[in-house]
């Protein structure tokens, strides 16, 4: 099975992550009872332990699984050719091998995959609560045998497509015991084990479009602005985030100000807190939009950063948009001003983007 590029780059991203790796195996090569090499393994993966148990009971996670190395009686290892230029790294493990340490050789399996012949043995399952089965949404790989394997979860969106989940890979033996899992207790080999994920969730950014519909224009007045609150709450109604945008007219017809980097899920209201002296909202309508909903770019538009399809045309979601209409009161009163936006250098310091300056200069 050939990994995609998606895959590597997700690994890639949850080592970035990782700050402990779960089921470290401290394997114990002079264990009081051999190894059976020909006795069948499983291996189920759970997510009963972690902290988005509740969240994965709605989400299919799928988990490859790949043979890194045989293992004979006495708990020596044969790397796989996949692995071979890993053999070093693996003549050293022992049961004082370090979390860092084992995460350094996990980081090393996983670039093997880069080149990996698309005709290698991949086992693979998907972890997801079915009906009738275990509390927690799981996966069960079977027909294993003795070895040392690499999971590799892949990372997965919830249902809206608000939130990323990225998983970290790791290095895991069968069989196991209590004292190779936690260096205590029973050496007995077991050879159908559980093992968790760790899991690291990123919030996925959306954006909104104020449409502003100017009906008429004085142009004695000059230019003039319109100024929006943006206020974005919760599944509890909860004030989580808020913003202001405006837009300015030098004519009548229609102007448009994206907000960008909203986090999705959340419904948002968006209140005319400022439209210009001279001007009124057109009768009918108000100065405060209905609730909209932000979702994902990429619920919206389908596609990551470097283009591949996450969401089939027919499930994307509508953009967030909301539109205010005003017209000239027959005032006398300019209004015009300027939203100040402020950017970071990178160091100490910020720079005034100054939104009344051409371009370039």
């Amino acid at each position: 099975m050939k990994i995609s590029k998606r895959v590597r780059n997700g690994y890639a991203l949850a080592l970035a992550f990782a700050l402990a790796l779960p089921c470290l195996v401290k394997v114990q090569t002079q264990a009081a009872q051999a190894i059976d090499v020909d006795e069948d393994c499983s291996l189920t993966v759970s997510v009963a332990d972690s902290e988005y148990r509740d969240e994965f009971s709605d989400l299919s996670i799928p988990v490859s699984l790949y043979k890194v190395a045989d293992v004979d009686a006495s708990g020596r290892y044969t790397m796989a050719d996949a692995f071979a230029e890993l053999k070093g790294s693996f003549d050293k493990i022992g049961s004082g091998t370090t979390a860092e340490e084992w995460s350094e050789l996990t980081k090393e399996a996983v670039g093997c995959l880069e080149g990996l012949d698309p005709e290698y043995p991949v086992y693979t399952a998907k972890v997801e609560k079915t009906a009738g089965g275990a509390d927690a949404a799981e996966g069960v790989f079977t027909g294993l045998k003795p070895g040392m394997y690499l999971v590799a979860p892949e990372a997965v969106y919830d249902k809206d497509y608000a939130v990323q989940y990225q998983f970290t890979p790791y290095l895991t033996a069968l069989p196991s015991s209590d004292y190779a899992l936690s260096g205590a207790g029973s050496d007995e080999w077991n050879y159908h084990t559980t093992i968790g994920l760790k899991a690291d969730s990123q919030e996925l950014p959306g954006k909104l479009d104020i449409v502003k519909n100017l009906k008429n224009y004085n142009e004695t007045l000059g230019q003039v602005t319109f100024v929006f609150q943006v206020d974005g709450y919760d599944e509890n109604n909860n004030l989580v985030y808020s913003n202001v945008a405006s837009t300015t007219h030098q004519g009548a017809g229609s102007e448009t100000v994206t907000v960008d980097g909203i986090p999705a899920g959340l419904n948002v209201v968006v209140t005319e807190v400022y439209r210009g002296a001279s001007y009124k909202i057109e009768e009918g309508t108000s100065e405060v939009s209905e609730p909209v909903k932000i979702w994902s770019d990429i619920a919206v538009n389908g596609v990551d950063s470097d283009g591949t399809v996450i969401v089939a045309e027919e499930l994307r979601k509508p953009g967030a948009v909301v539109t205010f209409s005003n017209e000239y009161d027959g005032g006398n009163r300019g209004g015009y001003g300027v939203t100040n936006h402020f950017k970071s250098d990178g160091a100490d310091g910020w720079t005034w983007e100054n939104p009344t300056e051409p371009a370039g200069q």
